[in-house]
């Protein structure tokens, strides 16, 4: 099975299962209402379904948006309300259902080519056509289907968009029996994208607030609080270690933070800077550590995400070497510092996040720091129960979300979409500008085209076919090369790796990490390894590469059994006469795997003599 076919068997089998109660028009996680004890009825969500509340920014942007698309009257096909709820929907970009009123009318999705659309669905074209407003065609036809083209000369009555817009428009049929949506192709012709049978529409005359949205639902937080508390007295009762709380600024790690105090009292909290945060976020955990009066722990990358692009290259979802210099290295820097012998670490992780923390345990040991036990008391929490459970006992969250961000950490992550970027360009400029530059330099520098940096082809090594498509690239005529600048050649026997200006002696001193026993040459670029025991190991070549580009993330540093590794500024030495030969620094060197990674692993083949 395919990894993304399989991420969405996943989803669909812990898919939320949200409801509406109509009398009292709020969203329930529940089959009856919580204020008038109604029945409530189901709504069909995409999976997973984590719905989240338009705040703020969001909330403008949605009806700035509704507005830009149908025209002056907006108004009178989707009323205003305080409650709207979007739903994270698979497309080339960032997209997600908009809720009003129990319904999905509408999708949001960001274009890489327009910037942000929307895709109307049934209310909406419903609307539309009833009304004629915005962009709608009125067909002499019996009925309309998905993939039909319907001629020019049966569109009876339209306001049509420009075809190279791109924007969608809605569909009726005269005798209103179908409804649709189309795109205006070659010769004026309509595609039909979508279609529906005609059913009865109604909105709903109330307009609840948000207080309303979580009595409806007050019911449901109690008896989750209550569970999430029991479950953090129950797992520190069985482990007895030092508590800490990772805290990254956001929602989640927030909720988490107020059930363990409820549960344990006042705990720690780590928070990991990667040196590529907000600085809001910064700010509010520093502040929030201030007004709560508790231990701020905090993991600092410094610059090692700057230094590491310089010798990377962008990191991207298929190269995510940044992960380890900025995350896994100042982290594990700490815990290992303050808790030699062990920890329970609580995390906001919650399971409808991604299929990979959907099989995640409640309780488990991290694979790099084995001494700390990780657990999440959320881990069956919607992003609805976390958004009701902070306005629920009034807590801080960071005003960010109140800014467009549904959610936080690094403002450059290769994991973010560009519509999420667009908050950053709109917020911190300068930041973005940061970016950008670095990216037009790394371009021009590799011949890549100027496509690659406006559409965010840096974010992978092998661009996905459904972002190609929509851009229109058949293929991308440039080749990838990240990672350290070496090129290696192996077969097994020996390795010849081309570096500029090699040292040597810091060469050999890192050899002995692998317990290398061999002879090394140098000649002007080139350097060779030739092994006396007929074979050059992985470990050997990632040797030479870490003393060639190191960092200075200091992450075998601090997982070296014998102490050998020594800092210096922005690098690490080895002590030749303390040095086990262990190999772990060269496993766990973030440079020397991801460099291995982007060369495609080594290029086997005869290593002629030099």
């Amino acid at each position: 099975m395919h990894v993304l076919d399989r991420a969405i068997t996943i989803l669909k089998k812990i898919a939320v299962r949200l409801f509406w109660c109509p009398r009292c028009n709020v969203p329930v996680l529940g089959r009856r209402c919580g204020i008038c004890d109604s029945p409530t009825l189901p709504i069909k969500l995409t999976p997973p379904g984590d719905v989240r509340p338009a705040i703020g920014a969001e909330y403008r942007e949605v009806y700035s948006l509704l507005k830009n698309y149908v025209g002056s009257r907006w108004r009178e096909v989707i009323p205003r309300r305080k409650v709207v709820l979007l739903n994270k929907v698979q497309y080339p970009d960032m997209a997600d259902e908009v809720i009003i009123d129990g319904q999905v009318v509408f999708h949001r999705f960001y274009d890489l080519k327009r910037g942000w659309r929307i895709k109307p669905l049934y209310p909406l074209v419903h609307e539309m056509t009833e009304k004629r407003v915005g962009y709608y065609a009125v067909v002499d036809l019996p009925k309309v289907v998905r993939g039909y083209e319907v001629h020019r000369d049966k569109v009876l009555e339209a306001n049509l968009p420009d075809r190279r817009s791109g924007e969608y428009l809605a569909v009726v049929t005269r005798n209103r029996s179908t409804y649709g949506v189309a795109k205006v192709i070659r010769s004026g012709r309509l595609r039909v994208v979508r279609s529906w049978t005609r059913r009865l529409l109604s909105w709903n005359l109330k307009d609840p607030s948000w207080r309303d949205v979580v009595r409806a639902n007050e019911w449901r937080l109690l008896k989750m609080e209550q569970e999430a508390v029991n479950f953090i007295k129950t797992t520190y009762s069985q482990h007895k270690l030092p508590v800490f709380i990772s805290f990254s600024g956001g929602k989640d790690s927030l909720v988490t933070y107020y059930l363990v105090y409820k549960a344990l009292g006042k705990v720690p909290i780590l928070f990991n800077n990667t040196g590529i945060e907000l600085p809001e976020t910064v700010r509010y955990v520093r502040d929030f550590a201030r007004r709560n009066d508790v231990e701020l722990i905090e993991a600092d990358a410094g610059e090692g995400f700057w230094r590491g692009i310089k010798v990377m290259g962008p990191p991207a979802r298929d190269f995510r070497w940044c992960c380890k210099v900025a995350k896994l290295a100042p982290i594990s820097r700490e815990v290992k510092k303050l808790f030699p012998n062990g920890a329970l670490s609580f995390v906001g992780q919650r399971k409808f996040e991604s299929a990979t923390r959907a099989l995640s345990p409640r309780v488990w040991r991290n694979r790099w720091m084995p001494e700390i036990i990780a657990a999440t008391p959320i881990l069956t929490w919607t992003a609805l129960d976390v958004w009701m459970y902070i306005l629920l006992r009034k807590l801080l969250p960071n005003k960010l979300y109140y800014l467009g961000f549904d959610r936080l950490g690094c403002w450059l992550c290769p994991a973010s979409e560009i519509g999420e970027f667009e908050n950053i360009k709109r917020i911190h400029p300068s930041l973005w500008e940061r970016w950008v530059s670095f990216l037009e330099r790394y371009a021009e520098r590799q011949g890549f085209p100027k496509e690659w940096v406006k559409y965010g082809l840096w974010r992978w090594i092998k661009v996905p076919r459904d972002i190609r498509r929509e851009l229109g690239f058949s293929d991308l005529k440039y080749k990838e090369r990240r990672g350290a600048d070496v090129d290696i050649t192996y077969d097994g026997k020996k390795a010849l790796l081309r570096i500029n200006s090699p040292d040597i002696e810091r060469i050999k001193r890192f050899l002995k990490t692998s317990n290398f026993r061999g002879s090394v040459v140098v000649k002007g670029e080139w350097v060779k390894l030739v092994s006396k025991e007929g074979k050059v190991s992985y470990s050997d070549i990632k040797a030479v590469i870490r003393a060639s580009f190191c960092v200075g993330c200091y992450l075998c540093a601090t997982y070296c059994p014998s102490h050998a590794i020594i800092k210096e500024e922005n690098r690490v030495d080895v002590l030749e006469d303390v040095c086990t030969s262990c190999n772990n620094c060269n496993r766990l060197c973030p440079i020397a795997e991801y460099t291995l990674l982007a060369k495609h692993l080594l290029r086997k083949r005869s290593v002629e003599s030099f």
